[in-house]
């Protein structure tokens, strides 16, 4: 089965770095490779430079979950590292960062996984695009990975299989929720 991985509602994200001060750090002075991080699968291990942040001040007394977001990466403490890296280092990278008080690693996802166009349709309004009527993944393509992306979605959202939840349910990891629901948005289920 193929879920959309969420953040725990009312979780901020532990890393506090800006976009800017990444941009800085990576000698982007346009800025253009950093907008293009978070919008794609692409590696960036080669240029990336060890930052350094301050933490969300609702973890300076708070222990912070095993897992929590960057925009799409991942960031892991050393118990979900432990857990999870054997299973998802061939689906991205993995990115030293100092996060005052707290030992964390990103996660890059640099995995895409193709969708069945047939079955995965767009939704139009008014004869604009606008967002998905159905996301279906080839399962042929999906076999093997545990963490990808999607491209009709944006490279935005984090997908994935039962081998990452099932880690998660046994090894008891915090900060994570998982939608069968892809094209919800949404930190937690939305009823009409």
């Amino acid at each position: 089965m193929i879920y959309r991985l969420k953040r725990q509602e009312n979780i901020h994200e532990l890393v506090q770095l800006r976009i800017i001060e990444l941009a800085k750090l990576l000698d982007d002075t346009d800025l253009r490779f950093t907008k293009r991080i978070f919008n794609s699968c692409m590696s960036i291990s080669e240029r990336w430079v060890k930052p350094s942040c301050s933490a969300h001040p609702s973890f300076k007394d708070v222990a912070a979950p095993d897992i929590t977001f960057w925009s799409n990466f991942l960031a892991l403490n050393p118990r979900a590292f432990e857990a999870l890296a054997p299973h998802i280092k061939n689906d991205g990278e993995f990115l030293p960062i100092d996060v005052k008080g707290h030992s964390v690693i990103l996660f890059n996802c640099t995995q895409l996984s193709t969708e069945v166009p047939e079955l995965s349709l767009i939704k139009y309004e008014e004869g604009f695009p606008n967002g998905l009527k159905s996301l279906v993944f080839d399962e042929t393509d999906v076999a093997g990975k545990v963490i990808f992306k999607s491209a009709l979605e944006g490279y935005n959202a984090l997908f994935i299989t039962d081998v990452f939840k099932k880690i998660c349910a046994e090894r008891a990891l915090t900060g994570v929720w998982f939608d069968t629901d892809l094209l919800n948005i949404f930190s937690r289920q939305v009823t009409a």
